[in-house]
């Protein structure tokens, strides 16, 4: 934590909502209540000019979005919700629930986990984890999001869903138990019974089921493609076409390592040059996607490293005294790393050191939205609503400082909190009762 005149120690932020903004979002939230949704997409939007990255606002645009139709809009709005408030619970809930029913499991699945991350006891959010494992056609882990749900839900009225998540574990474990391993690697696999010790299965009946996964693939429902062609799998283990046509369903969910797997049996097991080729282009058409994510990833982690390289380096200056420097380095830390709370709490630091009080604020407010778990930027709010005149909201930063049990709290700033709050309350003088008539 930095120590300094003021507060050069904090780590926080979001800029805070004005009663405007709050406003707006209120009549949005009853406008959605009551059904009319022109209304409150209209109230939503007002209260986002005011205030654009205001986390609630973002999340009931999203929500009314959703109920329109607008289902990218609606999942775009939900992410950015998230990305103003990374600890928003209703926001990821809502995320999960869209990019289910919009067909994008994997986004609905990760929704889903860090949602559970911050309520780990809601059963219906477990359910939906269920829905978007199973739409990815990842039945252990959804075998186990369907547990969790049965083990957590106990309203009556759930009943039905109840049921149906019985039903799907028991399906899920079917296919769990009926599912053969992959046939060794080898050339002979061409020529291999499809099973063993047991009838040739009927060639109408694999077919049937290929053309089910051709007709889900189709329609876009690459969830229920896979499934199919898995089925057909489990009837005929070497039908080229079911192996091919699942790699693409796989590849379409985003789980390039299943499909690379299905593309190199399948070169393995066919006799067809065409097809070998084929197989083998969109095995390493996937491999080149895995790359580029995995680049991404590493730049990521290599972004973060600059941030806080970056974020030390300002806060030294901010310990210096060099106020302007600090500012000039912890943004660029902050462009690298937006979520890096700890460069906003030195950046309104900083902001204070050059009585740039506004500024300081909002950069606080952000800090806290980041890492509500904190309290340097509780001390470092008082400090600037303080200087901004703000006698009311200071003492309220104040209060919550000297009471905090942060790992970050300092007993001397805790002391010095409690009595300048104490000051700025014997400033104030009571306002004299108006006449009764």
């Amino acid at each position: 934590m930095l120590a300094a005149p003021l507060v050069l120690a904090a780590l926080l932020g979001a800029a805070p909502v004005s009663a405007t903004a709050r406003a707006a979002f209120q009549r949005g939230e009853k406008a959605l209540e009551a059904g009319r949704l022109d209304d409150a997409a209209a109230a939503y939007q007002e209260a986002l000019r005011d205030a654009p990255k205001f986390a609630e606002a973002l999340t009931g645009l999203g929500s009314v979005l959703f109920r329109q139709g607008k289902r990218a809009e609606a999942i775009s709005k939900l992410q950015a919700a998230i990305a103003a408030d990374p600890n928003l619970k209703l926001a990821y809930f809502n995320l999960g629930y869209a990019a289910r029913k919009a067909g994008d499991f994997a986004v609905a699945a990760r929704a889903y986990e860090k949602y559970l991350e911050i309520d780990p006891t809601d059963a219906d959010a477990y359910f939906g984890l269920g829905e978007a494992y199973r739409g990815q056609g990842k039945a252990e882990p959804a075998v186990r999001a369907y547990q969790a749900y049965l083990s957590l839900q106990s309203r009556p009225s759930e009943q039905r869903w109840v049921e149906q998540a019985k039903q799907y574990v028991a399906q899920l474990k079917a296919q769990l138990a009926a599912a053969a391993p992959p046939p060794a690697p080898s050339s002979s696999l061409a020529q291999a019974p499809a099973t063993q010790g047991a009838a040739t299965p009927a060639v109408g009946t694999s077919a049937a089921l290929l053309a089910e996964g051709d007709r889900a693939l189709h329609a876009g429902d690459a969830s229920a493609a896979v499934q199919a062609y898995q089925a057909a799998l489990q009837v005929d283990p070497t039908n080229v076409e079911a192996l091919f046509n699942q790699g693409n369903a796989l590849a379409k969910l985003g789980d390039y390592r299943s499909a690379i797997e299905k593309w190199e049996r399948l070169v393995q097991l066919s006799s067809d040059a065409g097809v070998r080729s084929a197989a083998q282009s969109n095995a390493d058409r996937a491999r080149a996607r895995l790359a580029q994510a995995a680049a991404a990833a590493a730049d990521g982690g290599s972004r973060k490293a600059r941030a806080r390289e970056a974020y030390e380096k300002g806060v030294r200056l901010v310990l210096s005294r060099d106020y302007a420097a600090a500012v000039q380095v912890l943004t660029e830390a902050l462009a690298a790393d937006p979520a890096l709370a700890v460069a906003y709490t030195a950046r309104g630091s900083a902001n204070v050191g050059l009585r740039r009080f506004y500024e300081a604020a909002a950069d606080y407010q952000d800090a806290l939205r980041l890492d509500a778990t904190r309290a340097s930027p509780l001390y470092g709010l008082a400090e600037a609503y303080r200087a901004l005149g703000r006698a009311s909201d200071a003492r309220a930063y104040y209060d919550r400082y000297a009471v905090s049990t942060a790992p970050d709290v300092q007993p001397s700033l805790q002391a010095a909190a409690v009595r300048t709050s104490a000051a700025l309350a014997a400033e104030v003088s009571p306002t004299p009762a108006a006449p009764a008539h």
